[in-house]
């Protein structure tokens, strides 16, 4: 049982619960506003009503709260603005205080995600549905502090909410998603490194990597593929450095793409397993997603993954097929399936560049535009379409050079992310971590009260956060871009 201890008393001394129905209010219902309470909005206006005759609604006038019994503990609990006059459902709960606390900060206490901890755990009464009647609300445990220092928590907490709406504005997943596509688009197009003055052109790596597939033609060790159209001007989407030249996958790959197989699952255990789509929907490969199989395929079956293999989601939802994946890892007894294709990419090429590559904006698009079929949900590319994509292949040395910067930005774009999911938290634990620190550096006579919660409750660490302390700004979007930038601009 996890515990979090601070000075309480029960909010039941300061609230008092408002009854007035509108039928004893001596105003005509015609008069009335009705109102309903999201948790998102609070209290807003709403054409939603119960009954056309609003007798029983009860009345809501400024600064009262109102809540749902049934909905409060998702957050579902508003404060009326000035010059409010309506009325709510006869479900809702409406209280006011008594002016010796702060009704913003009643609220900002409520809502956060200690105040939801407690609705919880006073609203459970062990059935199906848990509901915090106003009885119950009068057991929450409220901070043992007194009005004054209640507002200057309040300002405290608005300029630091303020601080993190500013961070999700400007970091938030859609950006860091934007970014780390846009790392891609630059690489493929020549612009993340500069090519060294003596460095062997594309051309004659293609003359490499094609006397090279010729002789293991010859030693039987792969099969002769079919000649690949050349590329058009049209379906060259951009103009490239001097030094690289533009060319179809299949010229790079040791034999065309070829399909997986799934054979019908069993429920014992065996030494087969098949992957599902979900095992690579994220583009890195997950082996926790498979089915297990009846071990009949031979030990020297192309369908075996192997450490170096291409899989490319062939069918799947347009969001998702085209879908890159490379096993970087050494594995064993895995197969992938028919809605699969793998690939292999010469040893004179630089793997992890054309796995980039494959993963820009410009393949995923091609992929898109190239998938057919009669739904969005079950759109396919064939393996011609994956052997045709037109690839910007650079010399060599700068293959290797573009794919330590990419790995140094994606590494940067990563910890953007964390940057995210930690002010997340920050924002969920910031009434807890701003109590916690009032209550850690004030010396209080009233001893303190334990509050147990349920296992699975979060309980914040009794130090405050580090946004508490204003130290985000220096990770804000605009930090870490111009890092990124100063990691392109950096000489290799």
């Amino acid at each position: 049982m996890k515990k979090l201890s601070f000075p309480t008393v029960k909010l039941g001394n300061f609230i008092r619960e408002v009854k007035e129905k509108v039928k004893s209010s001596g105003v005509s219902q015609d008069d009335f506003t009705v109102y309903g309470v999201t948790n998102t909005d609070g209290i807003t206006v709403t054409n939603n009503k119960a009954s056309d005759d609003l007798g029983n609604y009860t009345v809501l006038r400024e600064n009262q709260f109102a809540y749902n019994p049934y909905r409060v503990n998702v957050g579902s609990i508003g404060l009326s603005l000035p010059g409010t006059f309506g009325a709510v459902s006869p479900a809702y709960v409406v209280f006011e205080t008594n002016g010796q606390i702060s009704n913003e900060f009643l609220l900002y206490y409520l809502k956060s995600s200690l105040g939801i901890n407690l609705i919880k755990w006073y609203g459970d009464r062990g059935g199906v549905r848990s509901a915090l009647r106003f009885s119950d609300l009068k057991k929450i445990d409220f901070p043992d502090i007194t009005l004054e220092q209640q507002n200057k928590l309040l300002i405290k907490i608005k300029n630091l909410d303020e601080l993190l709406c500013e961070l999700y504005k400007n970091l938030s997943d859609d950006k860091i998603e934007i970014l780390r596509q846009s790392i891609l688009q630059q690489a493929v197009e020549g612009r993340l490194c500069e090519q060294g003055p003596n460095d062997e052109p594309a051309s004659v790596l293609l003359e490499k990597i094609k006397a090279e597939k010729e002789r293991l033609i010859a030693e039987k060790k792969i099969k002769k593929q079919k000649l690949l159209p050349p590329i058009s001007e049209e379906e060259k989407p951009f103009e490239l450095p001097k030094g690289w030249e533009w060319c179809r996958l299949g010229e790079i790959l040791y034999e065309a793409p070829r399909n997986g197989y799934s054979p019908p699952k069993v429920e014992r255990e065996t030494n087969t397993r098949v992957l599902t789509l979900t095992a690579t929907t994220s583009g890195t490969l997950d082996l926790h997603h498979y089915k297990y199989i009846e071990d009949t395929i031979s030990e020297s079956s192309f369908l075996w993954i192997k450490q170096g293999d291409v899989l490319i989601q062939r069918s799947n939802s347009l969001d998702y097929v085209g879908t890159v994946c490379l096993c970087d890892e050494m594995i064993t007894g895995y197969i992938y399936p028919d809605l699969m294709m793998k690939a292999n990419v010469s040893n004179e090429a630089d793997l992890h560049y054309i796995v980039y590559y494959l993963k820009s904006p410009f393949a995923r698009q091609y992929f898109k535009g190239h998938a057919t079929g009669t739904s969005n949900s079950m759109k396919k590319i064939t393996q011609s379409v994956v052997s045709e994509i037109p690839v910007a292949l650079p010399p060599i040395n700068e293959q290797k050079q573009i794919v330590k910067k990419i790995h140094e930005l994606l590494a940067l774009n990563q910890k953007m992310k964390q940057e995210l999911l930690q002010a997340r938290k920050y924002a969920s634990q910031l009434m807890e971590s701003v109590l916690q620190e009032t209550f850690s550096v004030q010396e209080t006579a009233k001893p303190a009260q334990v509050i147990e919660f349920r296992p699975d409750q979060t309980v914040p660490k009794t130090e405050l956060l580090a946004a508490a302390r204003g130290k985000i700004r220096e990770d804000t979007w605009e930090h870490l871009c111009k890092r990124a930038l100063e990691i392109v601009g950096e000489e290799s």
